[in-house]
């Protein structure tokens, strides 16, 4: 019997929308190429925090980005290549101001509904802990900036001094001017949680299979073929949930994805005496501290880089001396070094929707930094428009028609 639906892509998106499509009695079919969880969402810094909801392309980030041409080691990272020449000439048109602040305000909004749905999610026993997040500045001008956005955000937030910012958390030893707290945030250990979320969908129902790459997505009489594994299945609905592979297995049903691969990373450090029992935000450093079972993540820095996994060591040394400089710790033990792709579209947005006149397949990648936050709320969205639901948020900034393909000279 052929599946109601077929998912492509087992990260945290890809498998809680099976969950929540399994959940609502769809024959739900799992495809993963790798291990579920194995790629970006393994190396989340596991926060899920509203507060944080920037899109991408902001006139700061271009600021950053331009800056980045002529060093290899800032926080963001554009290079001028020609796979990636014309993500970047839509990046720079959507750095506006006014057009981040809409941005911001889209994501914000879907981000406070995800956390809501972790809360939910946790009994499932996805590791969420919802203890808060600091966010922590080493300069008074950027702190008071942060404050005054804090202020305009609606959410519930603290101003701390650098007094009160070390006795709340203790582990900041360094150079920290003050720090903003958002108590009603939460952190989780991402791959913990793409397991969890794997087996329940499992036992809703949902058939998951890794090590299964989708070779080809192909228009039919009524829908799509799913060509996988040496066989074509033609479930009602496909959900592309691929990540930076995304805009590939689009471009056989002719949908246009500016999609880019956004490289991050993420240091592994033994556990010490003295960390960080809460999640900080490195604002200036753009870097997330979390603790998690057994280490301590340091987790940052985007390049612009296709789908390019080299790693690239000064962009490493970069994350451990921001957090060696606002923790006061030297040389730890390495665990582990990552790298991998966040899917990012131009404007920094997620791509969640149908793209018109094929109802048949439901998009939900693009999520840049934001996948496993976003995972539960992109996931219900998901599972409303399979089951022909009318979706529970606004879905029009993240529509997958916003873009349009460039002309060719």
């Amino acid at each position: 019997m052929e599946p109601d639906v077929v998912v492509v892509g087992g990260g945290a998106v890809g498998v809680t929308a099976a969950y929540e499509l399994a959940r609502r009695g769809l024959r739900t079919v799992l495809l993963e190429r790798g291990e579920l969880g194995g790629g970006c969402s393994s190396g989340n810094a596991g926060l899920v925090c509203p507060s944080h909801s920037h899109p991408l392309a902001t006139p700061a980030a271009l600021r950053e980005g331009l800056r980045s041409l002529a060093r290899r080691d800032g926080v963001l990272g554009l290079r001028l290549r020609p796979a990636t020449a014309a993500w970047l000439a839509r990046f720079v048109a959507a750095c506006r101001e006014e057009r981040a602040e809409r941005g911001a305000a889209a994501i914000r909004s879907v981000s406070v509904a995800s956390l809501e749905l972790h809360a939910e999610l946790a009994a499932l026993g996805t590791g969420f802990e919802r203890r808060g997040i600091v966010s922590v500045f080493e300069t008074e001008a950027r702190l008071a900036a942060g404050r005054a956005e804090a202020d305009r955000l609606g959410l519930r937030a603290r101003p701390l001094s650098a007094v009160e910012a070390r006795a709340l958390e203790p582990g900041l030893g360094g150079a920290v001017a003050g720090a903003v707290y958002f108590p009603d945030e939460a952190h989780l250990e991402p791959l913990g949680y793409v397991r969890a979320l794997a087996r329940a969908a499992a036992a809703a129902g949902a058939e998951l299979r890794a090590g299964v790459e989708v070779r080809a997505l192909r228009a039919r009489p009524g829908g799509i073929a799913v060509e996988a594994g040496g066989a074509t299945l033609r479930p009602r609905t496909v959900v592309l949930a691929a990540g930076a592979w995304s805009a590939r297995l689009a471009r056989g049903l002719g949908v246009f994805l500016p999609l880019t691969g956004g490289k991050g990373y993420h240091v592994d450090l033994a556990p010490a005496p003295g960390d960080p029992a809460l999640p900080l935000l490195l604002q200036e450093a753009r870097t997330a501290v979390t603790p998690l079972p057994g280490r301590l993540r340091l987790a940052g820095t985007l390049e612009v880089a296709g789908l390019d996994l080299s790693v690239h060591r000064g962009r490493v040394e970069a994350i451990r001396r921001a957090a060696a400089r606002v923790l006061g710790h030297g040389g730890r033990e390495v665990l582990d070094v990552w790298a991998g792709l966040r899917p990012c579209t131009p404007d920094g947005l997620p791509v969640i929707g149908s793209p018109d006149g094929l109802p048949a397949l439901v998009l939900a990648t693009g999520h840049a930094m934001k996948g496993l936050s976003l995972a539960p709320v992109t996931a219900r969205l998901v599972a409303e428009l399979a089951a022909g639901e009318a979706p529970s948020h606004d879905l029009t900034p993240f529509a997958p028609g916003r873009f349009r393909r460039l002309p060719r000279r």
